[in-house]
């Protein structure tokens, strides 16, 4: 079955997670109250999510109540002990004569659920009867019933049916709390390459500060040589303060960027981070059968919709049964020992019976009723799940071209900011050779700051992209080596 498929896959996936890994960055949890500046990795930040993200803390508690439901349904067939004492006092007067009695019983009551459906049931019960004026009389009885369903409610398939649903449904459980893992991975590494991204176009403009700087320095020595007009400067000076103007807005950027990371990862609000990944990018060879396949295989809801389908059978296998006639075995076997005092009588018996009861319905429209929702439902599921299907095809089409796009984008954005060097190294030339203009020149290095942060788009469009793609193929875990913990079940489960 499609369940017990996927059980295996699913099962190997459930193994706790990396807790227990060494990494640099296992000092800065314990600091991160210190607002040091940190270097931090992509690889840090989403292991620091997964352990601080209050969504995945959440997820994790939601797990201990899902996986207890296993548990109470396997609890079906575990025997069932019941222990009732009792004492009682009574008395009477009779022409004169006051008797007492008291009764003393201790019963005991085993009661199992057997996997074809019937019922196994053991008593055993022992009492003691004193009076003043008679001797104590002591018994004792124990009995055994069996009751087999043969029609409705008989059967390994519809005995096990709770149990086949509470594990489907297990992992169910877990392959949603793998979709909020991979939400929340793929949401941190988007935050930390914006982050990534604010942090390089500081860089670009600060560069670019100091490359107009340098110019109204160059411009200076030529006023003095006598080479340009005075006024040419004002230009340049101009450029500057429009430079230092961007440069305050990105920093603003950059901090905004910072927080958002920091929000995902939980940590001191006041921790000054920084990115230590570099904008470089590994060409991804996409194959789209291949990806096709690896969706079907990995991603949470298509998993999940094949499992609901499971379920769904069940469902209607039970509301099928529920419809036939409730016919059941019945048989008992007991044996009772009493004595009355220590030599008086000592008398027993056995008794045993068995037999058939059999309930038909007549005219009982929940029983349809309850058949064709059954059947209404396992036909909606298998339509859900063909057009989920259907869009994961397309999806993974429309993210594997993408991908496939921007690859091209960050190429042709790499040529453009290689001109645009070229460019300006040859302008530059020519204006401490007289031969061209400050606004030329001005004119290449913004167009020169453009290419560059073209650039670095294009390769954070691409990286996010690619992360975008190994969501849509359910691969992110796999590829960044996260498997599922058994977070907090240990402390609240036993």
């Amino acid at each position: 079955m499609v369940c017990e498929k996927l059980s295996i896959k699913i099962g190997s996936a459930a193994l706790i997670f990396l807790f227990l890994f060494v990494s640099p960055f296992s000092s800065y949890s314990q600091e991160k109250a210190q607002p040091d500046i940190k270097e931090i990795s992509l690889q840090e930040s989403i292991l620091l999510a997964i352990r601080n993200n209050v969504t995945i803390k959440s997820a994790y508690l939601d797990r201990i109540t899902q996986k207890f439901d296993l548990k109470v349904a396997e609890d079906k067939f575990v025997p069932k002990l019941t222990l009732t004492p009792s004492v009682q006092r009574s008395s009477s007067t009779t022409t004169g004569i006051n008797t007492t009695t008291t009764n003393k019983t201790v019963s005991v009551a085993i009661t199992e659920t057997i996997p074809t459906g019937a019922t196994l049931t053991l008593t055993s019960s022992n009492a003691f009867d004193t009076t003043r004026t008679t001797e104590t009389k002591w018994g004792s009885k124990w009995d055994i019933s069996l009751t087999q369903p043969l029609l409705k409610g008989g059967g390994f398939d519809v005995a096990m049916a709770p149990v086949r649903t509470a594990r489907i449904n297990e992992q169910i459980n877990i392959l949603s709390l793998k979709s909020t893992l991979i939400d929340t991975v793929t949401s941190v590494i988007s935050a930390y390459r914006t982050f990534l991204q604010a942090v390089k176009q500081l860089e670009i403009s600060k560069k670019s500060l100091e490359r107009a700087k340098e110019l109204v320095t160059v411009n200076k020595e030529l006023i003095a040589a006598g080479r340009v007009a005075e006024v040419e400067i004002v230009q340049t000076e101009a450029d500057v303060a429009n430079k230092e103007f961007d440069l305050l807005q990105t920093e603003n950027s950059m901090d905004s960027a910072r927080l958002s990371l920091i929000k995902l990862l939980d940590i001191d609000k006041q921790t000054k981070i920084v990115p230590t990944e570099k904008t470089v990018i590994e060409p991804a060879s996409i194959n789209y059968v291949q990806s096709k396949a690896l969706a079907f295989e990995n991603r949470p809801d298509y998993l999940s919709s094949l499992l609901s389908i499971e379920t769904s059978k069940i469902s209607l296998m039970l509301a099928e049964n529920n419809k036939l006639w409730d016919l059941s075995l019945t048989t008992s076997y007991g044996k009772e020992h009493v004595k009355q005092g220590a030599a008086g009588t000592d008398s027993g018996s056995k008794n045993w019976s068995g037999g058939l009861k059999l309930t038909i319905p007549f005219r009982d429209l929940t029983l349809q009723q309850g058949y064709l929702s059954a059947k209404i439902n396992l036909d909606k599921t298998e339509l859900n799940h063909n057009k989920l299907r259907d869009n994961i095809e397309i999806e993974v089409h429309d993210t594997a071209r993408d991908v496939e796009m921007k690859l091209k984008q960050v190429k042709l954005a790499q040529q453009s900011r290689m001109l645009s060097e070229k460019k300006l190294e040859i302008e530059t030339e020519k204006l401490k050779a007289g031969r061209s203009s400050n606004f030329q020149l001005v004119t290449f290095q913004n167009d020169l700051v453009n290419a560059q942060n073209n650039e670095l788009n294009a390769i954070i469009n691409y990286l996010n992209s690619v992360a975008t793609l190994d969501k849509t193929l359910g691969i992110t875990l796999e590829k960044w080596g996260i498997k599922i913990e058994q977070r907090y079940e240990e402390a609240y489960l036993n």
